[in-house]
């Protein structure tokens, strides 16, 4: 969803990062190499978001998608580009936060689960991958709140965890959504009434789902519609 990510549009765009669509999609089709990531200037984008911050976001859902895809060529260099970003959001940063400490650890997981070809757990490290980069930019005010990306976050933890047959992480999820929802549905109210009661709709029915097979039907819907909910406040 990208990464309609909600940072989209937060950074200039480098080679290979599609700022401009869903963020369900990865940039790039399977089979085809990831270009490698072009130097950013030591600047931050808009609303004073570091691009690189930005960026990895993004990457992460993109390696989250290639490794979904069993694409590990993609995954691979993707990767790469990923880890070339946070090196530079280190350059950027007079001192390391807990928060960038938990990325660069996540990005060494990722690391190993995509060199051994572990589908399942590049997937999940992945997208924790795009919730610690969300919850790294919620002081800099990015103009889709950060509730938002965090209900893309757990469209994803709905196909993971339906995959994984786990009800109780499941559950958990819809709680989660349900408060991030609940956080955000006012300014989504005030942009469009009808895309907030769709969106409400929705988190009711994730809430009500009892198994795997329900969540699982469910997710897709999520993440199209959490694109919609960015576009109410990329483009008013």
């Amino acid at each position: 969803m990208v990464m309609a990510f909600s940072l989209i549009g937060l950074s200039a765009c480098s080679p290979g990062t599609d700022m401009g669509g869903s963020t369900n999609a990865a940039a790039a089709t399977p089979g085809d190499v990831v270009p490698s990531l072009s130097t950013s200037p030591a600047v931050t984008a808009g609303n004073g978001i570091p691009p690189p911050l930005a960026d990895a976001g993004e990457f992460g859902e993109n390696v989250y998608d290639f490794a979904k895809a069993n694409d590990w060529r993609n995954a691979d260099a993707k990767l790469a580009t990923l880890k070339a970003t946070v090196e530079q959001l280190r350059t950027l940063m007079t001192k390391q936060s807990a928060g960038e400490s938990r990325l660069e650890e996540g990005v060494l997981a990722l690391d190993r689960a995509v060199t051994a070809k572990d589908r399942r757990a590049a997937m999940r490290v992945a997208n924790q991958v795009t919730r610690d980069v969300a919850d790294m930019t919620a002081k800099y005010r990015p103009p889709v709140p950060v509730e938002v990306t965090r209900l893309d976050y757990y469209g994803r933890e709905l196909e993971i965890w339906a995959e994984a047959n786990d009800v109780p992480k499941l559950q958990e999820t819809a709680r989660a959504m349900r408060k991030e929802w609940d956080a955000v549905r006012p300014a989504v109210e005030a942009r469009s009434a009808v895309k907030a009661e769709r969106f409400g709709a929705l988190v009711a029915r994730v809430e009500k789902a009892r198994t795997p097979a329900e969540f699982a039907r469910l997710a897709t819907p999520v993440l199209d519609e959490v694109d919609n909910l960015e576009n109410v406040f990329l483009r008013g």
